[in-house]
């Protein structure tokens, strides 16, 4: 037996259905994957990747995109598919954003990706943000919403300063950390957040909604 049958086998569904498949789909693969992880071990305490994973190879695919994935990027034509690519912010930190798509080396779609929304404690780099500040003011507290945006934004400056960017969150958010979002969204025309579960619209047409991006399928 090998573990990678079973990640092909999810690989090709995601290729063949690109059109068709819904956000609560991508988490119900994610929430499969779990439940396995569970029954046998547990716990998913420190679990990471798969949420990463599902939304990179939906890209990937979507993109038309065929070579071989190499130093965390594959590229065609027209785009370049990264995960995990490192930026220096306008503070002169590392961010490290999970999904970007650059054209002819610039910065054009982020996508961060969260399984759930939660209250966080800022970092340092963080409290020192007015933007934070006047988040954390208006919200009341800090949530990874909060924390998501002053990362994203750290980054949008000089030749990157005109992307378009979604943080897709897996898991329905309580609505105690619905406000944060408004407020961003609000605050940030250029910025969206796409929640999976129980939402039975098209993936495909969320991203393209959202991002202003126009892929499909290809292939």
């Amino acid at each position: 037996m090998r573990f990678s049958e079973a990640f092909n086998e999810m690989d090709s569904f995601i290729k063949n259905n690109l059109d068709s498949i819904t956000c609560n789909k991508i988490f119900q693969i994610k929430e499969d994957f779990y439940s396995i992880v569970q029954n046998l071990c547990g716990s998913t305490a420190n679990l990471t990747g798969i949420t990463e994973l599902l939304i990179f190879r939906f890209l990937y695919h979507s993109l038309g995109l065929t070579e071989k994935v190499e130093y965390k990027s594959a590229h065609n034509k027209t785009h370049s598919l990264f995960i995990g690519k490192r930026y220096i912010g306008s503070n002169g930190k590392i961010q490290e954003p999970d999904i970007v798509i650059e054209e002819t080396n610039i910065l054009k779609y982020l996508v961060s990706i969260k399984n759930v929304m939660s209250t966080v404690t800022p970092t340092k780099n963080e409290v020192e943000s007015p933007l934070v500040q006047e988040l954390i003011k208006e919200n009341g507290v800090c949530t990874t919403a909060i924390q998501d945006i002053f990362r994203i934004k750290n980054i949008r400056y000089g030749p990157n300063n005109n992307f378009k960017s979604i943080t897709v969150i897996f898991s329905d958010v309580p609505q105690r950390h619905r406000k944060a979002i408004n407020l961003i969204h609000n605050k940030f025309n250029w910025h969206q957040f796409l929640i999976l579960e129980n939402n039975n619209k098209k993936f495909l047409n969320e991203l393209n909604e959202s991002l202003s991006l126009k892929i499909h399928k290809t292939v």
